[in-house]
């Protein structure tokens, strides 16, 4: 396969450069750091990793993610919604010759507020060149991760999304709270603590979040909880409540429709898992590959735009 361009996703915690061919196959992949740790220095860091691929001759390169963002390499703009993910090739925004950036999207979400995605646009756009059923009349994806997103869709049209912080809210209370594990303990997945989770979740459905958290602690404290299920029960209460929340303010658009989930495949497994408990069906796809697939179209799209 002949190497075309290089694809990066560039999101806060990590970055990954691609050398790809024409259609997003990755040739070679590349780790390096996150937005928040590039600051002020972003194109050395992509020089750096991608320099032994430039020197083999002109490379176009496509970006997305938080390097587009107010502490990015270039801020680009954000797109309205409703708004076409056709669109993101034309509003890519150059950082200098051959590197560009694709712009994030925004909307008024189904609580009246601001919302905001950069990186997961690019996930939407290449998803149906995985999915076939992708991309078809009005649909609900998700999209979890440290700020998990629930999108409408109808066709290739973002209507409007929602964010929860589901993955950051984890992650702060693992690292930060005495309420589900002992910073010896380390952090492994258990099905069943998992499972537990999600079922205190859908338990007492009217009482918030708030006042079934400390149940992490209270379980472990009256040894129910073994101290290296803490984290996998409390996966199970945050996702289990994302889903919960969700759903019904998004079901009168898709009712009965399959959810799109894009993501990694661990964390797209449990959030089908949450899913089925509302006996909706799921369907898995790779977030990395709808990446690719969507920097690859970009890529395309700029191409026929210099011709």
């Amino acid at each position: 396969m002949t190497p075309a361009f290089i694809a990066g996703d560039w999101g806060i915690s990590h970055l990954t450069l691609a050398l790809c061919d024409a259609q997003g196959n990755p040739l070679e992949t590349r780790r390096g750091p996150g937005a928040a740790a590039s600051r002020g220095r972003f194109a050395e860091v992509f020089d750096e990793l991608a320099a032994s691929w430039l020197a083999q001759g002109h490379l176009p390169a496509v970006l997305c993610g938080s390097v587009g963002s107010s502490f990015g390499w270039r801020e680009t703009p954000y797109l309205p919604c409703p708004g076409d993910l056709q669109a993101l090739g034309r509003e890519a925004v150059a950082v200098r010759d051959a590197v560009r950036i694709v712009p994030g999207m925004r909307c008024t979400n189904p609580l009246g507020a601001p919302d905001f995605m950069r990186g997961e646009e690019t996930q939407l756009l290449g998803a149906p060149v995985l999915e076939a059923s992708m991309g078809r009349g009005k649909q609900l994806v998700c999209l979890p991760g440290t700020h998990t997103k629930w999108v409408l869709m109808e066709g290739s049209v973002v209507r409007e999304f929602l964010t929860a912080p589901t993955g950051e809210l984890f992650a702060t209370l693992c690292e930060h709270s005495v309420l589900v594990r002992e910073q010896s303990a380390s952090i492994v997945h258990s099905p069943s603590e998992f499972e537990r989770g999600l079922e205190a979740a859908a338990n007492h459905p009217d009482v918030s979040l708030l006042h079934k958290l400390f149940q992490a602690r209270s379980l472990r404290l009256d040894r129910q909880l073994s101290p290296e299920g803490g984290p996998s029960w409390l996966s199970g209460l945050l996702i289990g409540a994302d889903v919960a929340g969700a759903m019904p303010l998004f079901a009168g658009h898709v009712e009965g429709a399959p959810v799109h989930v894009i993501g990694a495949p661990r964390l797209n497994a449990n959030y089908v898992a949450a899913i089925a408990r509302h006996g909706r069906t799921a369907i898995a796809i790779d977030g990395a590959r709808a990446a690719l697939a969507g920097l690859a179209l970009i890529n395309r799209d700029e191409e026929r735009q210099d011709q």
